[in-house]
């Protein structure tokens, strides 16, 4: 139990990397944040092909494979579906709507693992548990509120979190996840 937190924190401090992305957007135009976004996409792209196809030339096989999940292995990685989904964001939504949902997408999915992995007890059939689902949901909430987003959005986006924690998609919630809570935001500004 113990070994899968500490790799989970590993895990998700990693894909933390990726609130570099709206703090980028809040300090600098969002043609920059595209081109910054674009280029990491780039980056992450080759290594993967590197990693998937060609293993030998893959810089980091140790960290790899101590923080891939078994499904992972031969698959893309989520750093790809994210920035897939943050340049689409980027491109189509306002600079509010981009750092308050994919905020609250990064750091909500954090939780939600770290949570779930730490102390989750009520296990569901995708193997998540209730207990993550539910911090997942309450931190899209709070960082959402903290952000300015109101009320109702906020807890519109902390629902949101939790289906799309609780149903499987058959895509990548890398990128279903961060899109989606971004146009929940832009809805909601254009509504209230």
């Amino acid at each position: 139990m113990r070994e899968e937190l500490e790799k989970e924190f590993v895990r998700k401090s990693i894909h933390l990397t990726g609130i570099s992305v709206p703090l980028f957007y809040i300090f600098f135009q969002r043609d920059l944040t595209i081109l910054y976004t674009a280029m990491a996409l780039l980056v992450f792209v080759v290594l993967e092909y590197v990693r998937v196809r060609v293993h030998s030339l893959f810089p980091l096989p140790r960290m790899a494979s101590m923080i891939q999940r078994m499904k992972e292995r031969t698959a893309i990685a989520a750093n790809v579906y994210f920035c897939v989904a943050a340049v689409v964001s980027i491109y189509f939504f306002k600079e509010f709507s981009v750092v308050v949902g994919l905020s609250a997408a990064l750091l909500s999915d954090a939780a939600a693992a770290i949570i779930g992995t730490g102390i989750g007890r009520h296990r569901l059939k995708n193997g998540k548990s209730w207990e993550g689902t539910a911090a997942g949901g309450l931190s899209a909430f709070f960082i959402s509120l903290s952000l300015g987003g109101s009320l109702i959005v906020s807890i519109v986006l902390g629902f949101v979190f939790c289906l799309i924690d609780l149903i499987d998609f058959g895509f990548d919630d890398n990128f279903i996840m961060p899109l989606l809570m971004v146009m929940v935001v832009e809805l909601g500004g254009a509504l209230l």
